[in-house]
């Protein structure tokens, strides 16, 4: 299987997640109120998944899911799997978006539902409850769009072969990080890949920056936009007009739409 979990899961109920749930979150606000708002992340985590034991609850800490497509593998932990709910814990100042992404991508991985957010340095526990109506099936469904794409040299052909190969194996609504690190991978390295241009401003040198290449004179990019798309699109042309770029390959997964699209600086037009 593509997509493995080191621990067999199983998708529970609205109605048991949240009898789970109850209980949980009495732990939590218990173990907040005698251990204080100080500790690191895994503190917590080794003292709720001892009390959630000898409450008689199943638990496993630190749950692997490997991706992987041909000898490319990349791991992710669950920090805590209770009763088949999936349990994150956060000692930072407040929950961010980018910890309910998290959250959600761990729901996709492992095709479950329903997931709990929980932060124990604020001054009273703070938490988020985490959830998605898609079923494991319907991430493989999804709408190419690449009317805009131009397979402009056989990287090019090969970065949207491989993509769509991706796709075909892993599904959609996946991060990004993912796809960039099997790409990565694929193409031999970060240290080949992710390399310095120069930006500049007429003859006037601004710096540099690092982008993927996927050649010497065509970057490739991988989204998640999925509002103002159009804006997005816009800095990108206004980013490549200060660079030697040829071209950057745009896909964009924006849920079960997956844009394929060409961005040509116009110098070269």
């Amino acid at each position: 299987m593509p997509i493995k979990p080191s621990k067999r899961v199983k998708a529970i109920s609205y109605e048991s997640f949240h009898a789970l749930d109850y209980k949980v979150m009495g732990m939590a606000f218990s173990i907040h109120r005698e251990l204080g708002r100080f500790w690191n992340e895994k503190i917590y985590q080794n003292e709720l998944a001892y009390r959630c034991q000898k409450a008689g609850m199943d638990v496993a800490g630190e749950v692997a899911i490997e991706a992987s497509y041909q000898d490319f593998r990349k791991s992710y932990f669950i920090d805590l799997l209770i009763n088949n709910a999936i349990y994150e814990l956060k000692a930072a100042k407040s929950l961010t978006k980018e910890h309910e992404k998290q959250t959600i991508n761990y729901l996709m991985l492992t095709g479950m539902n329903y997931a709990k957010l929980l932060n124990f340095r604020p001054s009273s526990v703070q938490y988020r409850f985490v959830s998605t109506n898609l079923t494991p099936r319907a991430r493989y469904h999804f709408t190419i769009i690449d009317n805009d794409w131009h397979d402009i040299d056989k990287r090019s052909m090969w970065l949207k072969s491989m993509v769509l190969d991706l796709l075909g194996d892993w599904g959609a609504f996946l991060e990004t990080t993912l796809f960039y690190d099997a790409l990565t991978h694929f193409l031999g390295g970060e240290d080949k890949v992710l390399t310095k241009i120069k930006v500049t401003k007429g003859a006037h040198h601004i710096g540099v920056q690092k982008v993927h290449l996927l050649s010497s004179d065509v970057a490739f990019k991988i989204t998640s936009v999925t509002k103002n798309e159009q804006s997005y699109e816009r800095n990108l042309y206004r980013f490549i007009r200060f660079t030697s770029l040829r071209a950057i390959q745009w896909i964009n997964m924006n849920h079960e739409l997956i844009l394929f699209k060409t961005i040509f600086n116009k110098a070269y037009a």
